[in-house]
């Protein structure tokens, strides 16, 4: 018996079973609790079916040209799928049906579409309108034109500061009448642990340097202000020392940036730095632990482990929208090792569950996540990684996804709107011990084009 008609049959007795009182719980219900907006051209807005009004009604058999055509694709496939793990996970947002599951609990790697969790996380916990404030700080008093003491520079690992947003920041110093500091530059990295590099990195990867201070996206802050403080006419009286400004401290100068526009990088062209410094501002959520000193003597990982809690947390949240739990009994978070927030390390698994989990949690929250993640997502033959993907096809235009591959692994999980129906699809498809990426990444465009006819 095919995959979706067991899916349905263990539904509808979970179902039963809990109408006569039993402490088994449902499991397959995705349907967000709210409408989603139109967002653009092709992507209509649609009334979706809260889960209270889905469980316990009679589903009658799912669409049988998806699942059957997906088995055929499958078995035509047979020579990928003999050699290879293939996790896929196929939700219909709009009624809460699972249009195709395998092997959608196995703990699978993710590669770049950890970047999907990172996302969530962070306009979750953190919400679209978050500010990565780099500040200049002092506790020292101004007196004729000079600072009276030193200077702090606070980083917050902002991934796209530049050379002329270092200068913007002297810029403010001088207006604010400074044309001498009569004490040393105070190299603030309180941002977070001094891991430089991620758990599970390969050293032979082009790893990103995980430091507070960046310019360019290298960890040279301290050298580049010191330089555009001379360029704007400021001297610097002493040298530059490392220290955490005082909770006193007060703001002299400061460059903001929307954690939107990070979101663009990293998910359009997969970059990991900013996916990097995305996952670390979840060390601000409010269920994490406070900043200060303390926190750098936790030892090795110590920030790392503190923000793992916190996207842990978040795919909790997801699996409880619907008050479901895996039958593993693990729920979401136990299923999930979150080992960055990029997927470049070797230690993160997802499962394909976890990731529809998390993008019906998204479309439920259509302002504070689903909208700004869909402008952040790749479209295909559009933009981003997936600009020559699914060309002339229906997909093109439609699915809205991200990839992920490293070695043997390449993966694709999103969205797209079945054209037929109107009705939004999430996604997951996890293929492992993949030789040639490009076998792949064709079962996924294949998949993804007959989603969205």
């Amino acid at each position: 018996m095919r995959q979706f008609r067991k899916s349905a049959y263990i539904l509808v007795l979970t179902t039963l079973l809990a109408a006569c009182g039993t402490s088994q719980k449902a499991r397959r219900d995705y349907a967000p609790d709210a409408t989603h907006a139109a967002l653009d051209k092709g992507w209509p807005e649609r009334k979706t079916v809260p889960v209270k009004e889905y469980v316990g009604k009679d589903l009658g058999p799912f669409p049988p040209s998806i699942t059957d055509r997906i088995d055929s694709l499958l078995l035509a496939a047979d020579t990928l799928l003999q050699r290879t793990q293939l996790g896929l996970h196929i939700v219909d947002l709009n009624t809460g049906a699972v249009l195709y599951a395998r092997n959608e609990q196995q703990r699978m790697r993710p590669a770049s579409t950890e970047k999907v969790v990172t996302a969530i996380a962070a306009l979750d916990r953190l919400g679209p309108s978050y500010l990565l404030a780099t500040r200049l700080l002092t506790t020292a008093k101004v007196s004729g034109g000079t600072l009276q003491g030193d200077l702090y520079v606070q980083g917050v690992m902002d991934p796209l500061l530049s050379t002329a947003d270092v200068q913007a920041l002297a810029a403010q110093l001088k207006s604010a009448g400074i044309r001498r500091i009569a004490g040393r530059l105070m190299a603030d990295a309180s941002f977070k642990d001094t891991d430089e590099y991620g758990w599970g990195w390969c050293w032979d990867d082009d790893n990103p340097t995980l430091s507070p201070l960046l310019v360019g996206g290298k960890p040279d802050l301290m050298a580049a202000l010191r330089k555009a403080l001379s360029k704007t006419g400021i001297t610097v009286t002493k040298g530059t020392a490392t220290g955490t400004a005082p909770a006193s401290a007060r703001c002299l100068a400061a460059l903001q940036r929307p954690l939107t526009d990070v979101l663009q990088p990293m998910m359009k062209e997969s970059d990991n730095l900013c996916a990097e410094a995305v996952f670390y501002q979840l060390r601000s959520a409010p269920s994490s632990s406070p900043n200060g000193k303390e926190r750098l003597a936790q030892g090795k990982h110590y920030s790392r482990n503190i923000v793992a809690k916190v996207v842990r947390d978040v795919i909790e949240r997801a699996y409880a929208l619907q008050s479901l739990s895996s039958v593993t009994g693990e729920g979401g978070g136990g299923s999930s090792v979150i080992a960055d927030g990029s997927g470049l390390s070797l230690y993160n698994y997802q499962t394909p569950e976890t990731f529809t989990r998390l993008l019906a949690y998204a479309a439920a929250r259509p302002d504070s996540i689903f909208n700004p993640l869909l402008a952040a997502l790749p479209i295909a033959a559009v933009d981003g990684t997936l600009k020559k993907r699914m060309a002339g096809t229906p997909a093109a235009g439609n699915v809205r996804a991200k990839t992920g591959s490293v070695t043997a692994v390449s993966t694709l999980v999103g969205y797209t709107t079945q054209r037929s129906t109107g009705h939004l699809i999430a996604f997951a498809i996890m293929n492992q011990g993949v030789q040639r990426m490009a076998d792949g990444r064709a079962l996924q465009d294949k998949i993804c084009i007959l989603l969205s006819e």
